[in-house]
């Protein structure tokens, strides 16, 4: 049983660590019965000498059932090292406790880690939920809790780190777009977590999301590490959307209302959500950057096709911003001339009515072109 090959990146017999225009990847090989006979770098939960059988394989590697004193596990043998975020989390007690006291998450309970990558998760066995199948707002409420648990350990902004990594993806992918956003205080960064529709599993309170790790073209070109709840929200959007469901139970706002319900209610406020500070638009960009990166990793036509066609929306969405900022300049004009008006009386040069009919015009060309600008701001959505 073969994973899928990402063809566009790497050569199907790469071995070991190989360069790609991208960065470097290391390619894990290994047999899943030795993998889980290993005692280097193991933790949690050990198989060793379980019944294993094959399953199904996809973008992250080759998965397995796996049995062992009438207990029963899927494992997930990763095709690719994409690091150790996700074994770091479910290892580090206060933070796994926090996540599952929302009943909404399933960790893994144990694994292998090797030369700094993990290999190997374990998971305790549950049927698969497909995304068609599931209460959007309900999902998207439990998404909000999910994530509004790791707000203890939340970060302040790293604008300038979201901005330079968003630099590089742009450059790794070639795209002619080009966005950067102060973004708002209240948009923290949170612990690396991947959440997904697409890996829902059954649970006693609805489904779970079953976090994975990142596949080799998201660990090249996604904006990496600790990401704002936005960013989650945004990609679970674009997964809905993606998936024909765009429509259902009220729409992207709707969905965005219900995720707002379950976490803290400062991530969503008017400014974190405004399109001038990046607000919800500049995380569903990222998202998008995100796939443009797979359907090149993996010569996707018609995911190339799809990211292009909404890359130049972001043109045309750019060029609004600025002819927007225009407008905004006109306080800056209007400053100067109550400034002026001001100078002149003080020095003579105007009389005081002629001063006041400046000034007044002045806030008034600043009033205006703030209104302006205020009015015509692009929703988020």
């Amino acid at each position: 049983m073969l994973a899928p090959w990402p063809t566009g990146l790497l050569p199907e017999d790469s071995e070991g660590t190989v360069p790609t225009p991208w960065g470097p990847v290391t390619v894990l090989s290994g047999s899943v019965e030795a993998l889980l006979a290993t005692t280097d770098g193991r933790w949690g939960v050990a198989l060793e000498g379980a019944t294993v059988e094959a399953m199904r394989a996809d973008l992250h590697g080759r998965w397995f059932l796996a049995e062992l004193d009438g207990a029963t596990y899927d494992v997930l043998v990763c095709a690719f090292g994409t690091g150790r975020a996700l074994s770091s989390l479910a290892q580090q007690a206060d933070r796994a406790e926090a996540l599952h006291s929302t009943k909404r998450v399933q960790l893994p309970v144990g694994g292998c880690t090797l030369n700094g990558h993990d290999v190997v998760f374990i998971w305790p066995q549950a049927p698969s939920v497909g995304i068609s199948d599931v209460d959007l707002l309900d999902q998207f409420r439990a998404a909000g809790t999910v994530l509004g648990a790791l707000e203890p350990w939340s970060t302040p902004p790293v604008e300038r780190r979201w901005n330079d990594a968003m630099a590089t993806v742009e450059q790794r992918l070639g795209t002619s777009t080009l966005w950067r956003a102060p973004h708002d205080r209240a948009t923290v960064g949170l612990p690396d977590l991947q959440l997904s529709m697409h890996s829902l599993v059954e649970g006693d309170g609805g489904p779970r999301f079953r976090p994975l790790p990142r596949t080799v073209d998201e660990a090249l070109t996604d904006v990496v590490g600790r990401r704002p709840g936005l960013a989650h929200a945004m990609a679970l959007e674009g997964e809905a959307v993606e998936a024909g469901r765009g429509s259902d139970a009220g729409g992207p706002e709707a969905w965005f209302n219900a995720w707002s319900d379950g976490a803290p209610a400062a991530w969503s406020n008017p400014r974190a959500q405004s399109t001038y500070r990046g607000g919800l638009w500049i995380w569903r960009y990222a998202n998008v950057m995100r796939w443009r990166g797979r359907a090149l990793a993996w010569d996707d036509d018609d995911l190339q096709a799809a990211t292009q066609s909404w890359l130049e929306d972001v043109d045309r969405l750019q060029a609004r911003l600025g002819v927007l900022r225009m407008w905004r300049s006109l306080l800056w004009l209007g400053a100067a001339g109550v400034a002026a008006a001001w100078y002149a009386h003080a020095l003579g040069s105007l009389t005081q009515t002629a001063s006041l009919a400046l000034a007044g015009a002045s806030i008034a060309v600043a009033a205006g072109g703030w209104l302006r600008y205020r009015a015509a701001e692009p929703g988020p959505f």
